[in-house]
């Protein structure tokens, strides 16, 4: 295996760094909808059965924002390696080869995700025509349905594009894949920290 250049070495690290800060946005807003979620819902609680008088818009607010997190979710699941994975089949090929599969099926997740894009394309222009129920303010039902579809698949194809890239620089040169690299990373800090926490609680006994 050859050494990879040095530019083309720095272009998949900021490529990587343009992923995880993507991703810091998607968690951020994530927490932002399901704070949103357990604000609105306990608002709701309160408002129906200590006064009698329900909001009507708190449960399609509640809806909203739970399709917005989810495809959200799922867009920092991909970039976090949290998609549940076989890897059998995998573990038993060479490192190279290995790489090799694993950037040709994530060219297939991000060809799945760039044509359900275009798909969501084409129905935001039947939901912009209705717009929300029971918000205070008319919005159309796009920005809830076909928009964060549409978000999370591109965000997806994003992610995906990396791994592509990054899994054939490391089939061809051996370059460690730096979202494996974060991953194993933040695993063992997370290990570390449980395993701080149960010597304090065991030396509190």
């Amino acid at each position: 295996m050859g050494a990879i250049s040095a530019p083309m070495d720095r272009a998949i690290r900021l490529w990587w760094r343009a992923v995880t800060l993507l991703g810091s946005l998607e968690r951020m807003v994530g927490i932002g909808l399901l704070a949103l979620m357990v604000v609105t819902i306990t608002l709701q609680v309160i408002t129906r059965y200590l006064f009698g008088q329900p909001l009507v818009w708190v449960e399609e607010l509640a809806t909203y924002s739970f399709i917005w997190s989810v495809f959200l979710g799922a867009a920092l699941g991909l970039k976090e390696l949290r998609h549940i994975r076989i890897e059998t089949f995998l573990g038993r090929i060479p490192p190279r080869w290995r790489a090799v599969a694993q950037a040709l099926l994530y060219g297939i997740v991000g060809a799945c995700c760039l044509a359900l894009a275009g798909d969501a394309l084409g129905i935001m222009q039947v939901e912009s025509r209705s717009e929300t129920i029971s918000l205070p303010i008319n919005v159309g039902r796009h920005w809830f349905y076909s928009v964060p579809l549409f978000v999370g698949l591109a965000s997806m194809a994003f992610t995906a594009a990396y791994f592509v890239v990054s899994y054939l620089a490391s089939a061809l040169t051996g370059r460690p894949v730096d979202a494996e690299t974060d991953v194993e990373e933040r695993r063992r800090l997370d290990h570390e920290a449980d395993e701080a926490e149960l010597r304090l609680a065991e030396g509190a006994l």
